[in-house]
């Protein structure tokens, strides 16, 4: 059966445990943000899975982390500079390609929850937000579906595109009053470096409405720093054995 991303959160809470998420998927056994790491943290049992998301020169909404392909391709160069089918010839590891977006939709739904972290961070992707609205509602996505950044800007304005969209604030430090910047951002979701969470801060999230997921958590200590502070949602590069380590 089809479950919200919303009804998955609300499940694992009643139930007093985390949500597994697989951050680029599974990308300990696999290149990352490609559909083989994407299939194999979904066969590894996860709740969710995690994705970052560029645009490409002629507008089409791709998946990979870095600004950049240096890293995870045989490219060189900025994302942006490229069209997505000069993009889609590149090897983003083991012969894989670089998804679009669709595509990996296309996958979770049904499935697992979809994280898709928007890059928005300066100079801007003109008119992301509004190319990846229109995409999830011709999927019938939106419900599956959560939106995270950064730019807690570019979450506020979708939040106005899109009242029951889930919607989530990345930090990597700890702020004084984390609650008051989900509320700015009209957020659902705070999402910390683990390093940066601590029970309070949950205690204040879960006080204001919202839920807490954090990343990434890679070993032992992760482990059970999360287990001590009991987040909402666990994201993961290792999702196969920090998954099961969580839940035991």
């Amino acid at each position: 059966m089809t479950q919200s991303i919303r009804a998955r959160y609300e499940a694992a809470h009643d139930e007093g445990r985390p949500l597994i998420g697989g951050h680029r998927g599974n990308p300990a056994e696999n290149p990352e943000n490609t559909m083989r790491s994407f299939r194999s943290a979904i066969a590894a049992g996860c709740d969710l899975i995690e994705c970052d998301v560029h645009l490409s020169s002629d507008g089409r909404l791709v998946v990979i982390h870095d600004h950049t392909l240096d890293r995870t391709t045989n490219g060189r160069g900025l994302v942006r500079d490229f069209t997505a089918a000069e993009l889609r010839k590149l090897d983003a590891g083991e012969g894989e390609q670089i998804p679009l977006l669709q595509e990996v939709i296309e996958l979770a739904l049904g499935k697992v929850g979809l994280v898709i972290e928007i890059k928005q961070v300066p100079p801007l992707y003109q008119g992301l937000e509004d190319k990846l609205m229109n995409m999830l509602r011709q999927l019938g996505a939106v419900p599956e579906c959560a939106i995270v950044s950064f730019n807690h800007t570019a979450i506020h304005q979708l939040r106005k595109m899109e009242p029951s969209l889930q919607l989530g604030i990345l930090e990597g430090a700890r702020p004084m009053h984390p609650a008051k910047m989900l509320r700015e951002a009209g957020a659902d979701v705070y999402s910390p470096h683990w390093g940066a969470t601590d029970p309070q801060l949950v205690q204040e999230v879960h006080g204001a409405g919202g839920a807490v997921a954090v990343w990434p958590v890679d070993d032992e200590n992760a482990v059970a720093w999360c287990k001590y502070c009991k987040p909402d949602s666990v994201f993961s590069n290792r999702p196969k054995e920090v998954g099961p380590a969580l839940r035991n």
